[in-house]
C-alpha cells in the first residue's frame, strides 16, 4: 500500500470516528448530559483538525472524506 492509499484509509477512518462522535453527541444532548457534550465537542474538534491535516496531505481523498462528513452533520 502506498502513502496515499494509508492516507486515504486514516480518512476514512477519521471520518468513521466523527460520524460515531456526533451520535453519541446528540445521545448526550438529548440527556442533557452537558459534561459529555462538551467532551465529545473537544474530541470532535481535535478529530476535524486531524482530517484537515489529511486533506492538505491528500486532497482528492482529504476533500471526499470532509464532504462526507458534511453530509453526516447534516442529517
Amino acid at each position: 500500500m502506498d502513502i496515499s492509499e494509508e492516507i486515504h484509509e486514516l480518512s476514512t477512518k477519521l471520518g468513521d470516528l466523527l460520524s460515531e462522535a456526533l451520535r453519541l453527541q446528540a445521545s448526550a444532548r438529548q440527556k442533557g448530559d452537558t459534561e459529555a457534550i462538551e467532551r465529545i465537542s473537544a474530541f470532535i474538534a481535535g478529530m476535524s483538525a486531524t482530517e484537515q491535516a489529511c486533506l492538505h496531505t491528500d486532497q482528492g481523498a482529504g476533500a471526499f472524506m470532509l464532504s462526507r462528513l458534511d453530509e453526516n452533520r447534516i442529517h
